[in-house]
Formats: structure tokens, C-alpha cells, sequence
């Protein structure tokens, strides 16, 4: 097996099927053949994402859109102040527990994007209608400071794409972000832009079935 593949069973609505989560190669993961992560990506490390030393299960999915900056709020339900362009040194939290349509409105909201006891995904993050250079990162929700590694980077007119794993913000005991939620930040040059943010697959310790 190549060295960017991961092998899961997945259990869907009762059934089990095999499927092969082919990882992009630039991403830097610590992933093992038998699919456990044992080391976070610097796209999201930081005093709210320390490197973890129990392997974490993955498993692909679908890609599923959690987020897009161009939706409105009266379709998606999201706060206005969460949509718009991102612009430069400004951070947003992105909730990524709800599967969302092609206007943001939650498909249901009883069907989740990810279990609630994953604590990371894997996922692909696009940036367009770019207006001069810049960066972003992203980290865990409750993440103060920028991280100091870029997850794209882009310059007017673009749209770009890459793909990598983060951990989530999970703690239900002291709420200072919605649960499993991302907080994606604006570099401090002078441009900005809009983002969508696709979730791939996701990490954590609960195994559904051996």
C-alpha cells in the first residue's frame, strides 16, 4: 500500500464497507497504514493543540461543506459577522458539526457532518474571489493566537485549494466556542478573501465495531 493511503471499515446505518481515504501528499499527519494518527499538522499546533501520544481511529467520508463566507445569514442561519470576506488580521470560528446545503441551510438538524465524539478532521479548505495577498491558518476554536504556519496562501484572483487535518474544539465543560468547531485566521498582509471549508474525514478514539 502507497504511503498516503489509510484503510478503514466504516459502519453506515448498520452496514460495513471498506473504503481507501487516499491523503493528499503534502499533508504532514504522522498517519500509519493501519489508519491512527499519533502526531498533529502544524497547520494547527499551537497551546490548544499539543501533539497527542494515543493514535486517534480515522475515518473518510464524503466530502461535506461545513462552511462557505459567501452564504447569507437568512438562508444558513449563521450570524452575518460569521460571513463575508475574511479580511486581514480578523479570525472566525467555524462551527463543523451540521452537513449544510448549497445555501448554508442545515440539511437537518438531527444529521451531523461528524459524530460528537470526533476531536479532529481531515479537510479541504478553498480560498476565491481573492483581492491582493495573503494568508490563512487555522487552528482549534478556542486557539488565542494565530498559529505560526500558514494553511494557504493566495494573491489576487485566485482560487486555490489545499487539504489537512486539525484538531477540534471539544470542550463541552467550559463553552468558549461552539463544540467541534475550527477558528480560521486572516494573515496580517492586505489581502482578503472569501472561504469555503470542506470536511473529509475525521479522527478520534471511539471505535464503532472490530
Amino acid at each position: 500500500m502507497e504511503n498516503n493511503e489509510i484503510i478503514n471499515e466504516i459502519d453506515t446505518d448498520g452496514t460495513t464497507r471498506r473504503s481507501v481515504f487516499k491523503l493528499a501528499a503534502g499533508v504532514a499527519i504522522g498517519a500509519t497504514a493501519a489508519g491512527l494518527i499519533t502526531s498533529r499538522a502544524s497547520a494547527g499546533t499551537g497551546p490548544s493543540n499539543p501533539p497527542i501520544a494515543t493514535g486517534l481511529k480515522t475515518f473518510p467520508i464524503s466530502p461535506i461543506r461545513v462552511y462557505d463566507s459567501r452564504w447569507n445569514s437568512e438562508g444558513s442561519g449563521i450570524p452575518a459577522a460569521k460571513l463575508g470576506r475574511l479580511t486581514p488580521s480578523t479570525s472566525r470560528v467555524i462551527d463543523c458539526a451540521f452537513s449544510r446545503g448549497s445555501g448554508g441551510e442545515k440539511l437537518d438538524p438531527t444529521t451531523y457532518a461528524i459524530p460528537t465524539w470526533a476531536s479532529a478532521i481531515f479537510f479541504n479548505i478553498t480560498v476565491t474571489d481573492c483581492r491582493r495577498s495573503n494568508y490563512l491558518c487555522i487552528a482549534p476554536a478556542d486557539q488565542v493566537t494565530q498559529p505560526a504556519t500558514s494553511i494557504i496562501n493566495f494573491d489576487t484572483g485566485v482560487t486555490v485549494a489545499n487539504s489537512s487535518f486539525v484538531s477540534l474544539y471539544t470542550d463541552p465543560d467550559t463553552p468558549v466556542a461552539p463544540y467541534q468547531s475550527v477558528k480560521i485566521f486572516c494573515g496580517e498582509d492586505v489581502g482578503s478573501c472569501h472561504v469555503i471549508l470542506d470536511v473529509m474525514g475525521y479522527a478520534g478514539f471511539f471505535e464503532p465495531f472490530r
